[in-house]
């Protein structure tokens, strides 16, 4: 007579347990089949398309089940066009299995409110044709966060340029030895991890380019301008600098060339 198994060995039914834990995950999700067919969605997907209707009242139907989240994507319109169509791109990529993942920062503000969102792209497990799980989580408290973080910065860089400025008059009306007021950058330099470095070395003269204005916030639109280069172009730079300099964001890329001042 076989004995029962242990209770840790036991296969418990799920009774809908699975939805349960999905929806109440703090997050906007959807899966999406082979073609990008939204095949199911959690409560914040569907509570986040009810509390955000389109300019007639009605509800959003291009997040709905059964519409194809890529059409949607690849057909995109106005000043998020480029964000979605690099959206279709990279979701294209992972279900076709050219990438593992994908994640993309963006802003998504409501007439009341500015928001950020990180969006997350990752392939379901043991699926066949592959679906992929769309997320999509509020960093607005984050963004914002970093943002005074390197306002903070820049505005404490520029009180000790200004310092170093009055240390250099009173300098030369005391005819003494140079005074420097800014902190000895010879060993904190020194101390950088190497990495950093390094990374900066991987990127190409067009990268540079790149950084540059992605570092003094200038628009994908007005960089293609002036680098005679299509808004796609500069996209896939940006996501090859993301990539290369290890950032997620533009928060984190300008809070890491501030450390390092690698542009100056």
């Amino acid at each position: 007579m076989k004995k029962p198994p242990r209770p840790s060995q036991q296969v418990l039914p799920d009774n809908g347990r699975s939805s349960r834990v999905i929806d109440a995950v703090d997050a906007n999700i959807a899966v999406l089949d082979s073609a990008g067919v939204i095949l199911s969605t959690n409560k914040g997907w569907r509570e986040f398309a009810a509390s955000n209707p389109l300019p007639d009242g009605s509800h959003p139907r291009h997040v709905a089940i059964g519409t194809n989240y890529l059409d949607v994507c690849s057909k995109a319109t106005g000043n998020a066009s480029e964000n979605a169509v690099r959206v279709y791109e990279e979701i294209r990529a992972v279900i076709d299995g050219r990438k593992r993942g994908f994640s993309h920062e963006y802003p998504c503000h409501s007439p009341d409110k500015q928001r950020w969102f990180l969006m997350k792209v990752k392939p379901l497990p043991r699926s066949k044709p592959r679906e992929v799980v769309v997320t999509h989580i509020d960093i607005t408290d984050r963004h914002l966060a970093e943002t005074l973080l390197i306002r903070k910065q820049q505005e404490l860089n520029a009180a000790l340029l200004q310092l170093q400025e009055m240390a250099e008059k009173i300098k030369a009306s005391l005819g003494g030895s140079r005074l420097s007021i800014l902190p000895d950058r010879s060993n904190s330099q020194q101390t950088q991890p190497q990495v950093k470095s390094d990374l900066m070395k991987t990127l190409s003269k067009r990268e540079m380019e790149i950084l540059t204005g992605l570092v003094r916030g200038e628009r994908n639109s007005a960089m293609a301008s002036r680098l005679q280069l299509s808004t796609k172009s500069i996209s896939t730079y940006r996501s090859r600098i993301f990539e290369k300099l290890k950032v997620d964001s533009n928060a984190q890329l300008v809070a890491m060339i501030s450390r390092m001042g690698a542009l100056t």
